[in-house]
């Protein structure tokens, strides 16, 4: 069974948190099939996940956003961290 890490940083959580945590910026590493209409999701850093038709596959859970097979069957659905303190920093 693999570890996601969205079950223990969800969307909110302050970045030096999940680096103590070793999870990085993307809350959300997906891409939807154009082709056979599958969402597909890296759920940690080496998750390599293909869609059920093999048009395009994914992999880097929070860390990097990697994407191999037909880019033009692919409809990019990727969420990064929203960092609240470096929001309110700005303000």
């Amino acid at each position: 069974m693999k570890t996601d890490y969205q079950t223990f940083c969800p969307q909110g959580t302050p970045q030096e948190e999940r680096r103590k945590l070793g999870v990085g910026d993307i809350f959300a590493n997906q891409v939807k099939c154009k082709k056979c209409g599958d969402i597909i999701r890296s759920c940690n850093r080496h998750d390599f996940v293909r869609c059920s038709c093999g048009a395009i596959s994914v992999d880097g859970g929070s860390w990097y956003l990697k994407r191999v097979g037909d880019y033009n069957a692919c409809e990019e659905m990727s969420i990064n961290y929203v960092d609240n303190k470096r929001k309110r920093d700005k303000e």
